[in-house]
């Protein structure tokens, strides 16, 4: 039989594990699969792998699958597996009888014409002429490059790939079923490993997972990142090709500054880390105070809108909520959520409390405000149900409790190491009101040649929060001056960055920097000019959404909801987002799961456990004034 196939490839895939290749392959005439994989040089287990229609099972076979017939036209994925060398062949000596054809001869020893062709290429078909004729038995000299794999609790595409030592876009290439979220015992196809090794002496909970988007060596990823020779190397013992990693899901050691190197990694995602599928529960206790509202009057409700700060913060927050519900629906996990007011009453925690088994939900977010928070987590008992702090400061410890805030010493000491960091020659100055002063003294002993300047006490001993041009005339020097402003004060605040801005010029720089970034420095008399000269610099929970990136999210909310999102409701979309796809990875108190860091539209997280249990978020940015927008730079 005479098989005539030609190949059209159509896409190109590469895995590092053996160089392996993928293309699509059209059928000129039809074939037996049997031929055609003698024909392809692939194995039976990698060609049922790959083109799973022909049989009923993928990955278990029957031998009667081999006689199928593949028609003219049909498209199929072939594995350009490497054919066995001459050393690793049986092979038999024919010799060519009178008016004997090549035909004939594949029959006898049941190998396909272009198989004898290959290895015979200058042995016209002839009697008395000699072919080499190759003897493969079952196949089993070729090896298979393709085997399966039973998906682990807690194992995501990022891990899987890693371990295999291929890309997630191999991965789904190589099970387009695959789907965006993995379920446990799902079996998907991986390359085979030769050799593998486990490293089970690694402390998971001293690497990370990243993908590295650039083309660059182990050799070269090692120095730029600070680890030691081979460390790479050892911590993926599946990636075969260390000289190029891009594409890669490699494991690292936990470093500090991994943001700042050439190198681009990318954080796993929770996405990719999906386990549980398992109906997710939540609650959301909010100030309406809807028995203020006479919905029978739509004037008074369109004053309530208008003027009740309170409920506008608690239907943004609704509306940011109901959106991640949204996105995360799509991924196939069911969600409910249910929605309660707490009308700003601890009667009303109480009816929240006796009506409903708090229990029942895996996180609870809210009450909003500080003291019925700390309430609500005093009131009920210590459970596995977490309850999230979403707006406030830290202001309980308790191991149900979870904070979404940093603390306020994440933030002094951000902002401290960005300007030890700062290698420029400068001079430091500190200027605080009365309420400031321990921060002022504090800063002080970090700094301590930085001169010290306060706000104006008047005669009755009352703080003027206020400074004069003189107060600070003949101050700075030329060059570059580094200047710390602490307060809470707007008019203050004000009224220094005026003075500030004049003293700008050719020969002096001022920067200015505040350990507490609140909302004295948001304030209608502040002016974005006079901070943009001074290149004012703070640590923030916070960014300004990026609408290039996140146009489909402000579209989608627009449709939905007829107004901009404003902060409350990209926070609260963030932070549910967030967490319900933590709770899907698995254990929210596993240390591999809330301690891995993530980032959405203008908030990103990474929590730690104190020594009271209570599990807070540490992650912040560094954020520039300049040209009048708000940049974020590397912290």
């Amino acid at each position: 039989m005479k098989t005539n196939i030609s190949i059209i490839v159509f896409m190109l895939l590469f895995s590092t594990v053996c160089g392996q290749e993928l293309d699509y392959s059209i059928i000129d005439k039809q074939i037996s699969v049997r031929d055609f994989i003698r024909a392809n040089n692939m194995t039976e287990n990698d060609f049922f792998i790959l083109n799973e229609k022909y049989t009923i099972e993928r990955f278990s076979y029957k031998k009667s699958d081999l006689d199928k017939i593949l028609s003219q036209n049909d498209t199929i994925i072939v594995y350009q597996n490497k054919y066995p060398s001459d050393e690793e062949i049986r092979f038999i000596n024919h010799k060519i009888k009178r008016k004997q054809k090549l035909s004939q001869i594949s029959k006898i020893y049941d190998v396909d014409e272009s198989i004898i062709k290959k290895y015979n290429f200058n042995t016209k078909i002839l009697k008395n002429n000699v072919l080499k004729i190759p003897i493969f038995g079952d196949g089993k000299e070729l090896k298979n490059f393709l085997t399966s794999h039973i998906v682990k609790p807690k194992e995501g595409k990022w891990r899987i790939a890693n371990e295999y030592g291929v890309s997630v876009n191999f991965l789904e290439k190589l099970n387009p079923k695959i789907g965006k979220v993995l379920k446990v015992n799902q079996r998907i196809a991986v390359p085979v490993l030769n050799n593998k090794i486990y490293e089970k002496s690694n402390n998971l909970n001293d690497l990370e997972y990243f993908e590295v988007d650039n083309k660059v060596s182990s050799t070269e990823l090692e120095n730029e990142l600070g680890l030691e020779k081979n460390s790479i190397a050892l911590l993926n013992p599946s990636i075969k090709n260390i000289n190029d990693l891009q594409g890669l899901i490699i494991k690292i050691p936990k470093k500090e500054g991994l943001k700042q190197i050439n190198t681009k990694l990318n954080q796993s995602s929770n996405i990719d880390n999906i386990s549980n599928l398992d109906l997710k529960k939540i609650a959301l206790i909010l100030p309406f105070r809807l028995e203020r509202i006479d919905l029978d009057s739509i004037h008074l409700v369109k004053n309530n809108l208008k003027n009740d700060k309170l409920l506008n913060i608690s239907l943004d927050f609704l509306f940011g909520a109901e959106m991640a519900l949204n996105k995360f629906s799509k991924l196939g996990i069911d969600v409910k959520m249910d929605v309660f007011d707490n009308s700003l009453s601890k009667k009303r925690i109480d009816e929240i409390i006796k009506n409903n088994n708090i229990e029942d939900y895996d996180f609870v977010i809210g009450p909003l405000t500080n003291d019925l928070f700390d309430y609500f987590v005093n009131s009920i008992p210590l459970s596995d149900t977490k309850i999230i702090k979403t707006l406030g400061k830290k202001s309980i410890t308790s191991k149900n409790v979870i904070n979404t805030i940093p603390h306020d010493s994440i933030y002094f000491n951000s902002v401290i190491e960005k300007v030890k960091n700062d290698t420029l020659t400068s001079s430091k100055f500190i200027i605080s009101d009365s309420k400031k002063i321990n921060i002022s003294e504090k800063l002080k002993k970090i700094f301590p040649d930085a001169q010290q300047f306060y706000s104006q006490i008047n005669d009755s001993g009352i703080d003027t929060k206020t400074l004069v041009f003189e107060d600070l005339d003949s101050t700075f020097v030329d060059g570059r001056n580094i200047l710390f402003l602490e307060t809470n004060d707007q008019g203050f605040v004000s009224n220094v960055t005026s003075i500030l801005n004049s003293f700008i010029s050719d020969d002096q720089e001022i920067v200015l920097y505040t350990t507490n970034k609140n909302k004295a420095f948001e304030g209608v008399n502040i002016s974005n000019t006079f901070l943009s000269n001074l290149k004012f610099q703070y640590a923030s929970t916070n960014r300004i959404i990026d609408k290039n990136i996140n146009q489909d999210f402000i579209n989608e909310f627009i449709a939905l909801y007829r107004f901009y999102p404003n902060k409350y409701s990209i926070r609260a979309y963030d932070i549910v987002y967030d967490l319900l796809l933590r709770y899907s990875n698995g254990d929210i108190d596993d240390p591999e799961n809330h301690e891995n860091q993530t980032e959405y539209i203008e908030n990103k997280f990474k929590y730690y456990r104190t020594s009271t249990g209570s599990l807070d978020n540490i992650s912040l940015y560094f954020l520039k004034h300049e040209n009048l927008n708000v940049n974020q730079i590397n912290n």
